[in-house]
């Protein structure tokens, strides 16, 4: 497992909470995958489907920000999109064959995402 959930990466709010659990666990299967040496099919599908429910996520968190007037909602959009267009370049790279396949990748998307959410959205949960 490359990231265990824990507390300390609440944001006190059970559906945003769930939803980084499922993030944190497609993250996992993306993981594992590489590792295992999975087809490239697999792998495409787990990626397509990480960034899919990113997308969903981001979009779910940021219509929580807007309802309870997140001050830094702009920035926090802007963070948000750097980290999709990292994760479709890494879909069209692996399309494309261009892309290693190695923890180097897998690292970069796990620690964005911690320090995401316990930096930056830990903002919005105070």
């Amino acid at each position: 497992m490359i990231i265990e959930w824990t507390p300390e990466l609440s944001v006190k709010n059970d559906r945003l909470d769930k939803q980084h659990q499922q993030w944190i666990k497609l993250l996992d299967d993306f993981y594992e995958g590489v590792r295992m040496g999975k087809p490239k099919e697999v792998l495409e599908q787990l990626i397509l489907g990480m960034l899919e429910y990113t997308r969903y996520h981001f979009k779910e968190e940021e219509k929580h920000m807007k309802s309870i007037g997140y001050k830094d909602l702009e920035r926090h959009k802007e963070l948000h999109a750097e980290y999709v267009k990292k994760i479709e370049e890494y879909h069209e790279r692996l399309m494309n064959g261009r892309l290693i396949l190695s923890l180097e990748v897998t690292s970069y998307l796990k620690t964005w995402l911690i320090n995401h959410i316990k930096g930056t959205d830990q903002r919005y949960a105070e």
